[in-house]
């Protein structure tokens, strides 16, 4: 279901990150991690300056291969801190960081240890996990996986427990009917919780694994009910660009305000952040 004109306008464009992939706004900062760097990026709206934060000493970013990447694909905010996670697609991929806001401290962990019980609920093999997202209600955590590996499968993993407490926890999985572009389904990049429900992005690229990207066929942003799992609203915002991770800005009557960054797939280092009004539901 269609239900906004898109406009998509660049907001800030952040030198030296390229292969943007998950964003966090706050009234003065933008939280940025890309899928190829080991840091995450704090860009000043006010000073226009970026620091980086190093969230694994053992990666250095200068001399990453593919192979080696953290690939850093998920990131939220909860009780003032940042977690960031990886994909989970390769083993040196389950990276679990927590950046606590205030104080800057960064706490290394992982949650390799879902991954049995991960597999085991959604039927799926190593193949086809690829975590692009990830929300938490205080509650329950969600992790939002990519349907790009053989089975082609999006889904939601839902943890019963908060994102610092996901040890021993009921796991759920519910596997999510994406929207088509051109005849091909889309895949999740990224989501988010606002007023109770997720907003989300996904992609298309062709012949896209896990592990390699593909070429770049648009992508879309859309609502999804976590009551019944089902999609309610979707739009197409771009039939070139990768967008890889959103973010609430403000609310107003009306409208959302949204921060978008793509993965633009390139050696470019700069990483453009865009600004979109999502339209609510009236």
């Amino acid at each position: 279901m269609l239900f906004y004109n898109f406009i998509l306008k660049v907001l800030i464009v952040i030198n030296g990150l390229g292969a943007a992939s998950g964003l966090v706004v706050d009234k003065h900062h933008v939280y940025t991690i890309s899928d190829d760097k080991a840091h995450l990026y704090v860009y000043n709206k006010k000073k226009k300056e970026v620091d980086k934060v190093d969230l694994n000493p053992e990666v250095k970013s200068k001399h990453i291969t593919k192979k080696d990447k953290p690939d850093f694909e998920a990131i939220t905010k909860f009780d003032n801190h940042l977690y960031i996670l990886g994909s989970g697609s390769k083993e040196n991929r389950f990276d679990l960081i927590s950046y606590n806001i205030k104080t800057k401290e960064v706490q290394n962990d992982n949650y390799s240890f879902l991954l049995d019980e991960f597999l085991k609920v959604s039927n799926l093999s190593k193949k086809d996990f690829n975590i692009e997202g990830i929300i938490t209600d205080g509650h329950c955590t969600y992790f939002f996986n990519r349907g790009n590996g053989p089975a082609g499968v999006n889904g939601i993993y839902r943890v019963g427990g908060k994102i610092n407490d996901l040890r021993g926890k009921t796991i759920d999985f519910f596997p999510i009917t994406l929207p088509k572009i051109n005849n091909e389904t889309t895949t999740f990049s990224d989501a988010i919780l606002v007023d109770g429900k997720v907003l989300f992005t996904a992609t298309v690229e062709s012949k896209s694994t896990t592990q390699f990207n593909g070429e770049i066929k648009g992508s879309i942003i859309g609502e999804l009910d976590l009551a019944t799992m089902e999609v309610t609203r979707w739009q197409k915002i771009s039939d070139d660009k990768k967008i890889e991770g959103l973010a609430l800005y403000k609310e107003s009557g009306k409208n959302y305000t949204l921060y978008l960054c793509e993965d633009n797939d390139d050696d470019s280092n700069n990483a453009s952040i865009y600004i979109y009004k999502y339209q609510k539901e009236i």
